[in-house]
């Protein structure tokens, strides 16, 4: 019997504490009640449901896939651009040794017609006048401005002659068309 006793006891025990958690779970319930009023005061219906239609929509939005939009960006490394500005600077030196080499050919071609006027043995007159011009050349330090100068006066002389011919011919006929009109009654 001593057993059922202690059960006994036992179980009393466990019933007070039951009725003391009671107190506690009605002292909770009291709290959540006045947290709920609290709760509705402070937040209205309108602003809940404004609350709920942007969650919604948040919803709405995750469930569409992304779009995933690729945007090719191309970079051209500074290699490439080196590479590019050594090659036009290569065009540009060969470009001025191709030049440098057509003044040398043309240099070489007068050269080579000079020598043969000099060996031409038929043309004494020829002959004396380059060697004259040859000791020109080596006695005077201003002899190529002199003939550069010289150049420039035959091209104006031209250039006038040529303009005095034009002259001339627009003269004659303005004569024309005046002895034409003479004639006319």
């Amino acid at each position: 019997m001593e057993l059922v006793d202690k059960k006994m006891l036992a179980i009393e025990e466990k019933i007070k504490n039951i009725t003391d958690n009671a107190n506690l779970i009605g002292d909770l319930i009291t709290k959540v009640d006045a947290l709920r009023d609290e709760f509705s005061s402070s937040f209205s219906i309108g602003r809940l449901a404004e609350f709920g239609k942007r969650f919604d929509e948040g919803i709405h939005f995750l469930k569409l896939p992304p779009q995933n939009k690729v945007v090719h960006q191309h970079h051209v490394p500074k290699v490439i651009w080196i590479a590019a500005c050594l090659f036009i600077v290569l065009a540009l030196v060969c470009a001025g040794w191709y030049n440098t080499h057509n003044k040398l050919d043309a240099s070489i071609a007068n050269d080579s017609k000079y020598r043969y006027l000099k060996l031409d043995t038929s043309n004494k007159k020829l002959q004396l006048y380059m060697f004259m011009v040859d000791s020109l050349y080596a006695a005077d330090i201003n002899f190529r401005s002199t003939v550069i100068y010289s150049e420039e006066q035959n091209l104006k002389n031209l250039a006038l002659l040529q303009k005095a011919y034009q002259l001339k011919s627009q003269a004659k006929n303005l004569e024309k068309m005046v002895e034409k009109n003479k004639n006319k009654p």
